[in-house]
């Protein structure tokens, strides 16, 4: 029996609200094995919105894929999650995630998660992540996760990043009214002009 060894890696940007309004999520996994001719696949998906969808898709043997795709559109924004793996049957198993969120106010949420497993004799990847647009603006979160794992020879490398900005209150302004002066010509200059025209 094999030692398997693990790696995860989680990140949040703020904590997860009660009532979420626009959001999605997903995860994708893939794995191979020297000794199983046909490996594993494995996605989800996951969406909450007024309009959205959530699809999977999966394929195992000699390579290896899994994938979801969730969006999201609510009042507040419009979230939109995206998780990638595969594994072939010789090499390094990949995962990818990818979570994006953009409230109403221009405020963007987003993460991303990358995870690399390569073993001589098994290996395997997961990755997947959420974000939400939060309800009325509030309580915006943004998450991924990473793991992978090998046999005792093997390595698994794991990573996860995230980001927030907020739109910048725009300052109000006041114009003031230009006031336009009108300018006159100096009778000497009208003079001189008429001279030289002679």
């Amino acid at each position: 029996m094999f030692r398997r060894t693990m790696l995860a890696v989680s990140v949040m940007l703020m904590p997860a609200a009660a009532t979420l309004a626009s959001d999605a999520e997903t995860s994708a996994s893939a794995g191979s094995s020297r000794f199983n001719r046909n490996g594993t696949a494995s996605a989800t998906a996951r969406y909450e919105g007024d309009l959205g969808f959530a699809r999977t898709r999966t394929n195992s043997g000699r390579l290896n894929t899994a994938r979801g795709v969730a969006v999201g559109v609510d009042r507040d924004g419009i979230s939109l999650s995206v998780s990638n793996a595969v594994a072939p049957r010789n090499g390094p198993a990949l995962a990818t995630t990818f979570n994006l969120s953009i409230g109403r106010d221009g405020s963007v949420q987003r993460s991303a998660g990358l995870s690399v497993a390569n073993g001589p004799l098994q290996r395997s990847a997961t990755a997947g992540g959420a974000v939400s647009t939060g309800h009325n603006g509030r309580d915006r979160i943004a998450t991924a996760h990473a793991s992978g794992r090998t046999d005792r020879f093997g390595r698994v490398n794991a990573s996860t990043r995230s980001h927030s900005s907020r739109s910048p209150r725009l300052a109000e302004t006041r114009q003031r009214p230009v006031r336009r002066v009108a300018h006159r010509s100096d009778p000497r200059e009208v003079r001189r002009y008429r001279a030289v025209r002679r």
